[in-house]
């Protein structure tokens, strides 16, 4: 690897309660997409805020590729670290236009352009995310997901070097989820854009990212690839809040997808191999393609998740065999 884009050494930013951002370091390479996921209070947006420059750290230097932007040396303004934020809320202008939300950023500041090539880099950032037929409408009369791309129009029109995102897709529904984060990803690769964004979905995490540093009481707890996090978890907590992990007194933790489970008919086998265990169905899920039940397993701490394709209901008896990972 080579220079980092940008790097965290020894930053903190606590408040007076105890939360926020306890010591961190770490750093991002160009190109990157990275997501910071943690439950809610975990430090997650304190740390992109302060990586924007909207909040002052106590202590700890950031640099971007190798600029210091916040240290001994002092904090360089936000509107001249050459980067863009998504917010949740949007904060689209309702009177302009969409066109006139987007060139917003090109208006003002270092970052004004002539207007000849404001219209040309408006016209580039709405077709890239598909709104450029909206041009003239206002927010108002767009759908979320057509409110959610004018805001990402807007954010890539400047050029910026890094793209923040603090839980941007939070306020739409699944399906309009899945297609706004696979354009997001391939914008990102398309234009080698460096992306840290925060999350608390880790599916979301999981799906977009190049690394993923998951957070913990103003801790980061692990930052690695989508894999290693998840086959690899660093400890209790990283197990738990990425993905399930069933836990039992004798055989090891598993994750759902490396159970396989084998209908008993009201049968109990007669031999029942080291790595099953018989168990009974409590709950039973069809969620297209599989079922997700949940059984109580003698010697768990609490009932086990596991995929089937068979159907099964509650009060069946099940055996569920952990199949190691090659």
């Amino acid at each position: 690897m080579g220079e980092a884009q940008v790097a965290l050494r020894n930053v903190r930013r606590e408040f007076a309660d105890g939360t926020g951002l306890h010591e961190t370091s770490l750093e991002i390479q160009k190109g990157e997409f990275v997501s910071i996921l943690g439950p809610s209070g975990c430090g997650k947006s304190t740390m992109l805020r302060c990586i924007a420059g909207l909040e002052t750290p106590d202590a700890g230097t950031i640099e971007f590729a190798g600029r210091e932007v916040f240290g001994p040396r002092g904090s360089v303004p936000v509107n001249q670290r050459n980067l863009s934020m998504v917010f949740q809320d949007l904060a689209l202008w309702p009177h302009m236009t969409v066109a006139k939300n987007v060139e917003f950023p090109l208006t003002t500041g270092k970052q004004s352009v002539p207007k000849a090539d404001r219209e040309a880099r408006v016209a580039r950032a709405m077709d890239m995310v598909g709104i450029g037929a909206k041009a003239q409408q206002r927010p108002s009369e767009l759908s979320g997901g057509q409110q959610q791309r004018v805001a990402i129009a807007r954010a890539l029109v400047s050029d910026p070097e890094l793209l923040l995102m603090d839980e941007p897709l939070s306020a739409l529904d699944a399906a309009l989820r899945t297609q706004i984060r696979s354009e997001l990803t391939r914008l990102a690769y398309e234009l080698n854009l460096t992306v840290i964004y925060v999350t608390h979905d880790q599916a979301e995490a999981l799906a977009m990212s190049d690394r993923v540093a998951v957070m913990n009481a103003g801790h980061v707890r692990q930052f690695a690839d989508p894999v290693e996090l998840y086959d690899h978890p660093a400890d209790e907590f990283v197990a738990g809040f990425v993905g399930v992990t069933n836990r039992h007194e004798t055989l090891p933790p598993n994750r759902p997808e490396d159970i396989e489970v084998t209908p008993l008919h009201g049968k109990r086998p007669d031999d029942v191999p080291a790595n099953s265990i018989t168990a009974e169905v409590v709950e039973s899920q069809y969620t297209g393609g599989r079922y997700e039940i949940r059984c109580v397993v003698p010697g768990a701490p609490e009932p086990w998740l596991a995929y089937t394709r068979h159907r099964l209901g509650r009060g069946d008896s099940v055996l569920l065999t952990v199949v190691p990972r090659t």
